[in-house]
């Protein structure tokens, strides 16, 4: 099977609101390489040259913290209208109030992002670039239900262990979508896990945690590579993925 990257309704870059925009900034440098450049109190973050996500302050991001999963579209007012018709909602400020950039939750209530306008497809994923977006949520019909209907998005029947799906569009996978898995604490909410990618995922690990990050899950290979995942030093949690090559996904 081959891995889709960038799509209409696919996926884009990343934010993060943090209560310690510094601190992360300097912990995911460690980690992922990347370079760091503030401007307008807003610290933005790119590998290899390309823009990999934004971090905030928290008070300065509606009070929520942790990353928002953001997915390029073609369109962002049609994006919106049919969010709202599948029975999601557009949520009232933007991140970094940006005119071409809308939070909105899906019909379950979890929030993600929507950017315009799409900047074409992405090569297959550079080491500290988001690579893959993970939906872990309650109610999988619903959620089918939703995306399907807002984006035209398919899901493939559950596999693994743990039951997961992956998102397509025309036949492409560009994202998953998992279920509750048994270790997630009930109190932890539905949400949109980001994926970054990175080289070697036991190197990468080992930075995390020498660098104030707590493990959850240790380098465990599942469908489309091997993941570990960490909460960062401010508590945001998020995934490092090594993909399998390229090669063996065609």
């Amino acid at each position: 099977m081959a891995y889709e990257f960038q799509t209409s309704a696919g996926l884009g870059r990343a934010s993060l609101a943090s209560t310690e925009p510094q601190t992360v900034a300097s912990f995911y440098r460690r980690v992922l390489g990347w370079a760091i450049t503030k401007s307008d109190g807003r610290l933005s973050a790119s590998a290899g040259g390309a823009p990999v996500a934004d971090i905030t302050d928290i008070s300065a991001a509606d009070g929520i913290p942790g990353w928002l999963i953001h997915f390029d579209v073609d369109d962002l007012e049609a994006a919106l209208t049919a969010v709202s018709r599948a029975g999601g909602a557009v949520l009232p400020s933007a991140t970094g109030g940006s005119a071409e950039t809308a939070i909105v939750t899906d019909r379950n209530g979890t929030r993600f992002a929507l950017r315009a306008p799409t900047t074409g497809r992405r090569e297959w994923p550079a080491h500290g670039t988001l690579a893959w977006g993970e939906l872990i949520t309650d109610d999988i019909d619903t959620s089918a239900a939703f995306y399907r209907g807002a984006f035209g998005w398919g899901l493939t029947e559950p596999s693994g262990p743990l039951g997961r799906g992956e998102w397509q569009w025309h036949g492409r996978s560009f994202a998953g979508l998992l279920p509750r898995p048994p270790a997630m604490p009930a109190e932890t909410l539905a949400y949109w896990d980001v994926y970054f990618a990175v080289d070697d995922i036991a190197a990468a690990a080992t930075a995390a945690t020498a660098h104030g990050g707590t493990r959850l899950m240790p380098p465990t290979p599942i469908e489309i590579g091997t993941i570990a995942v960490f909460l960062d030093p401010a508590g945001a949690i998020f995934t490092l993925v090594q993909l399998t090559t390229e090669e063996a996904l065609a």
